[in-house]
């Protein structure tokens, strides 16, 4: 049976089953992105931080809306050329069409990888810097190098943190050589890949590991790092044990043994069968013993909760005979790598590990999945090393006159200013701008409260970007409308401007890329947009198959593709609509 309306629409409604269909949809699309703008919306009034103002670039958004503005055009045109039965048109229409939605992602892509590139410290006097970290380097001696692609130091230099105190971090050698296997130096060091300067360092002597909870890549990346120093990760001691009690107890590693993966899913497996085993055990133990407990109740107290007669519980000792034990952690300890028949001596190695995956200390260090380093945390070559491309103060003001303090006293106490000349100038030019402004704004005139009708706002007042940075001192650069187009330019005319700022690990609160994680704003961008581009794709796969894969449905039935193509057509409008929305919300 044929079903009616798929092809010819209604007489009464005018319309055909898809275009009923499409209409629903767009429905439900109104009711979720608009729950999403009304979340975007309470999110924004309600924040208890600095909201971000104008923190996205205008151009690529301002771009993109062309573009999908265009796509709608081009759509209607390859809907119209089905109409008058002109494949060719049609397919023109249809690639370019789908060449808009291919040149939406890559934008959305360039902004994106801005984003996750772009760092984020907020301190904890609530100072708030951005910028790109620095590159370093890891030699096979446990030394850490400043890493310079091209061998320059650039016009400001970089200062190696440390070396004056320790030695522990040198300036990567010029002209250094980029093998397939790592960088080696003119000293023939072997160097590992560059890694960002806002790793967590630290120098471990011994690793224990959590049998159950122990994740294989980070185990991959202790041993890795610990071989590129030469060094081992080795056993501290016989581990004995057995998984039931009807076998006897076995060696099940020696002393000396090197940590590998196989060893650890071994011992693992023995744990976990020795722990079932033993809860097999006091279940029947428990069982017996309130069987026990209940049997000897007098009549009226047998109902009784259990909680109630509990106390009056009694083990029967002999279960415990049944239990068996085996190791639920392993101890490993870092020796230096002999060659076969020579007796390693004890040593430490220098772990690199990236911020979220640590919880560091003093003395240890906990992973993500419970391994445990303990050794000594190098505090000053844990720190954060950037470029700052904004200096954000807002929030600290907020604090202040929360507190009934002066925002400009919270400012000149907090560390980044009493510890950065470079900043502490930075900001007392700012400040000399701003009171400039603010006798500019004066001449439209003041309220009855002898306030005046237009003032600076808190972002101009309190926060430093990067084209007023690069606009500071001297030499200042000329910035077309493509400069920063997808986020601050770190190219060298504009990076020489930008402070050197090192912020110590203790002094942190919280740093991060502009992903989700650094707060609510990026987190409804991000799921907004990425539905939006998720969409896009959908769509552009649609109407991609009508056009590489149509002509049978052309041929045979013209009409039906052009109904097809039309209710394309309306998804692509309503998510050009949205689309040029989304630019605007954000921006």
């Amino acid at each position: 049976m044929d079903i009616p309306y798929t092809v010819t629409a209604r007489k009464d409604t005018g319309l055909y089953n898809a275009k009923v269909g499409i209409w629903l949809f767009l429905a439900s699309e109104v009711m979720l992105f608009g729950g999403l703008f009304s979340g975007y919306v309470f999110l924004r009034v309600y924040a208890d931080f600095p909201w971000p103002e104008r923190a996205l670039p205008v151009v690529p958004g301002l771009i993109n809306t062309f573009i999908l503005i265009g796509s709608s055009v081009t759509i209607v045109f390859a809907w119209a050329a089905l109409k008058m039965r002109k494949w060719r048109q049609f397919q023109v229409f249809m690639i370019i069409t789908l060449l808009c939605a291919g040149l939406f992602m890559v934008l959305k892509g360039i902004e994106y990888k801005a984003k996750w590139s772009h760092q984020a410290v907020r301190m904890k006097d609530f100072v708030v810097i951005e910028g790109h970290t620095h590159k370093a380097t890891i030699d096979n001696t446990g030394h850490i190098h400043h890493y310079h692609p091209d061998g320059e130091h650039g016009e400001k230099g970089h200062a190696a943190i440390g070396d004056e105190a320790n030695g522990m971090i040198l300036v990567a050698a010029e002209g250094d050589s980029h093998g397939e296997e790592g960088h080696h130096s003119d000293e023939g060091l072997t160097q590992s890949e560059p890694f960002e300067f806002n790793r967590v360092v630290f120098k471990a002597d011994s690793v224990t590991v959590d049998l159950e909870k122990f994740y294989d890549p980070v185990i991959r990346d202790l041993m890795k790092q610990a071989q590129d120093q030469g060094k081992s990760i080795v056993l501290t001691g016989d581990l004995y044990g057995r998984s039931t009690h009807e076998v006897d107890e076995e060696l099940l590693a020696s002393k000396g043994d090197l940590l590998s993966l196989g060893m650890l899913k071994k011992l693992r497996a023995v744990h976990l069968d020795a722990k079932a085993h033993n809860a097999a055990i006091k279940t029947k133990q428990n069982r017996k013993a309130w069987a026990q407990l209940r049997g000897s109740l007098p009549k009226d107290q047998k109902g009784a909760p259990s909680y109630k007669i509990k106390g009056d519980l009694v083990l029967d000792e002999e279960f415990n005979k049944f239990l068996v034990s085996a190791p639920s952690s392993v101890r490993f300890e870092i020796m230096d790598a002999a060659e076969e028949g020579a007796e390693m001596a004890a040593a430490s190695a220098t772990f690199v590990l990236k911020p979220r995956e640590v919880r560091e200390g003093a003395e240890s260090s906990s992973l993500r999945d419970g391994t445990l380093l303990e050794g000594e945390l190098d505090a000053k070559h844990s720190q954060i090393e950037m470029a700052a491309d904004a200096i954000d103060f807002r929030f600290v003001a907020q604090r202040a006159v929360e507190k009934g303090i002066d925002p400009e006293v919270a400012i000149q106490n907090t560390w980044l200013i009493k510890n950065n000349p470079e900043v502490k100038e930075l900001w007392a030019e700012h400040k000399s701008h701003i009171d400039k402004l603010a006798k500019e704004l004066e001449k439209h005139g003041f309220d009855k409260n002898g306030k005046p009708k237009q003032f600076p706002t808190d972002t101009e007042r309190y926060r430093m970007g990067w084209q007023e940075l690069v606009n500071m001192g001297e030499g200042k650069e000329v910035m077309g409308v493509f400069s920063g187009f997808a986020g601050p330019n770190h190219k060298k005319d504009y990076a020489k401007h930008f402070p050197e700022i090192v912020v110590p690990r203790e002094e942190t609160n919280l740093e991060s890329k502009f992903t989700p994680r650094w707060n609510n704003y990026y987190a409804i961008y991000f799921l907004i947009t990425g539905l939006h581009g998720l969409h896009v794709i959908g769509g552009a796969l649609v109407l991609g198959h009508f056009l590489f894969c149509g002509k049978k449905m052309y041929l045979n039935n013209p009409e039906r593709l052009a109904n097809r193509v039309e209710v394309g057509g309306c998804s692509g409008t309503s998510l050009t609509l949205s689309g040029s929305s989304f630019s605007q919300f954000f921006t």
